[in-house]
């Protein structure tokens, strides 16, 4: 957009150009500004571009409302071109061994890419070096690497746009990223076992207009389900889609989570959706009112064997779309208190759900703390406080944040957990399941074997550089992975672009780095 005070919304494709302009703002395509859901068709790309400046906060919502439905109407499917394929190449990793180098990826901010491996091959996700949301398949017997790229350009800076991978019943490789607010971004492959003819387009056609959080999940029917936020932070709604066939439908519906209570807009914060060892999927989930994280009120419980029938810690039904108030309430802080949406869940061998989560304690500091249920409420407990106050607020991808691990509960009763403080040395802390106290680290039968870490420098001249490594799931086989990805990036920033400076002159373009897979 390059008319001052104005909204342009351009459409191209099989139908002659469509461009409107509504009044307020300046917005170039690149301005940290915009927000841009772009499509495409096999003719021609279709793009959407919001803008705005600092006098008008939000664009039109019948305009907005009017643009996506648009594109939606007259968008039918975009094909990835033919894989780029070549021998793959290996990559020295430390200890005399060698990884596969994948590609070279986008290092502008930490955001998770995917992987997962099925039958002999490895299929990752990720932005390459121009920002491209790409999809790779390492054939781990023919030595080959083939690569498409999507039609969906990553802006750079935004950590929400995380990317997720799954395989439907048929083999089919499904993809979905490249999203924080924004038209769905959703790709499957024509056939089983291939990256080729990839094809970006609707899901179900409804509730697509402003997706976050993407999550492919195998259930223990064999079904395959989507899960996302349709909103924005402070207000939006969760819902569900599973695969039937060769299409999509809604698994529920209505959400599994509100946008509203008490007669104002909220949104929910879940952990990581998965199945645990009893069959349940264990959900705590955080909520909010606006999109400052100082505004998160309540963390509250529920299960679900389905995703369609939910119930507290103790058995009871509780009707969706579940709000903090027909919830399983674990603790209702209030604004203000320091509580951050990144709830951890773990399982004792009986099946009690330990949560673990972070807030201010009763001096103001930091504070981790664990909850388990206790008759018709939960007991909770303090593991650990922070040496001085990190302030919590703000919007975007917060920086400097307490780190919290998934609860690990043994046969027994001794459960342990990964933290951090911002600035503190990482810890590891021991606890009883049963009463939640902390106890002391038990002594070990046998040395533990020696460490061979991963001896891989990232880039030069990243700033705030991050490590970033995930496990690679196998498909078909929970909890069964098959090696590792690893790739730097410049630290979250809020979102916002970086500035180069005579300090940090690549900050705002930086080199990109390796993607390697280790074996």
């Amino acid at each position: 957009m390059t008319a001052k005070h104005s909204y342009e919304f351009r459409f191209h494709g099989m139908f002659s150009d469509l461009r409107c302009s509504v009044g307020f703002g300046r917005c170039a395509a690149q301005d940290s500004r915009c927000t841009r859901a772009t499509f495409g068709t096999s003719f021609s790309p279709i793009g959407c571009f919001f803008g705005y400046d600092s006098r008008y906060r939000r664009v039109s919502q019948l305009i907005r409302f009017l643009c996506i439905s648009a594109i939606l109407a007259i968008t039918p499917v975009t094909s990835s071109k033919a894989a780029d394929c070549s021998a793959a190449t290996t990559t020295p990793i430390g200890n005399s061994k060698n990884g596969i180098l994948i590609d070279r990826a986008w290092s502008g901010t930490s955001v998770s890419f995917d992987a997962i491996a099925r039958k002999q091959n490895v299929y990752f996700g990720y932005y390459d070096a121009d920002r491209w949301l790409t999809v790779a398949e390492l054939d781990t017997k023919a030595n080959t690497v083939c690569r498409v790229r999507l039609n969906s350009r990553f802006a750079g800076w935004d950590s929400h746009n995380v990317i997720a991978l799954a395989f439907d019943g048929n083999g089919r490789l499904q993809v979905a990223g490249n999203m924080h607010a924004v038209p769905l971004v959703y790709g499957s492959a024509a056939s089983a076992d291939t990256i080729t003819n990839l094809t970006l387009s609707p899901m179900i056609g409804r509730d697509e207009e402003r997706v976050t959080y993407p999550n492919f999940i195998n259930g223990p029917d064999g079904k395959l389900y989507f899960i996302y936020r349709s909103g924005v932070s402070g207000d939006g709604d969760w819902v569900i889609n599973v695969r039937d066939g060769q299409k999509w439908k809604r698994a529920l519906n209505v959400p599994i989570f509100s946008s509203t209570w008490q007669g104002s807009p909220t949104n929910a914060y879940p952990n990581a959706f998965r199945f645990y060892s009893d069959g349940y999927a264990h959900i705590a989930s955080v909520w909010r009112r606006t999109p400052d994280v100082a505004s998160n009120y309540a963390i509250t419980y529920a299960r679900s064997r389905d995703f369609v029938h939910w119930e507290d810690h103790n058995g009871k039904p509780i009707t969706t779309p579940m709000d903090p108030g027909n919830s399983d309430l674990i603790e209702a802080t209030g604004e203000g208190k320091g509580l951050v949406n990144l709830a951890r869940v773990g399982l004792t061998a009986a099946g009690k759900p330990i949560i673990a989560y972070t807030k201010y304690g009763p001096d103001g500091r930091n504070s981790i703390l664990l909850a388990s249920p206790s008759g018709d409420g939960w007991q909770r407990s303090i593991i650990a406080t922070a040496e001085k106050k990190t302030a919590i607020g703000g919007g975007g991808s917060v920086p400097d944040l307490p780190s919290i691990g998934n609860p690990s509960i043994g046969k027994g009763a001794l459960g342990r957990i990964d933290i951090a403080f911002p600035r503190e040395k990482p810890r590891r802390i021991f606890f009883d399941a049963n009463t939640l106290d902390v106890v002391n680290a038990p002594k070990p039968d046998t040395k533990p074997a020696a460490s061979q870490p991963i001896d891989v420098s990232p880039p030069d001249d990243l700033v705030d550089v991050r490590k970033n490594s995930r496990s690679i799931r196998v498909d078909g086989l929970a909890g069964k992975t098959s090696g590792s990805i690893i790739y730097f990036s410049q630290g979250v920033n809020r979102d916002r672009p970086r500035k180069c400076t005579t300090a940090q002159p690549k900050a705002c373009n930086p080199p990109p780095s390796p993607l390697i897979f280790v074996p």
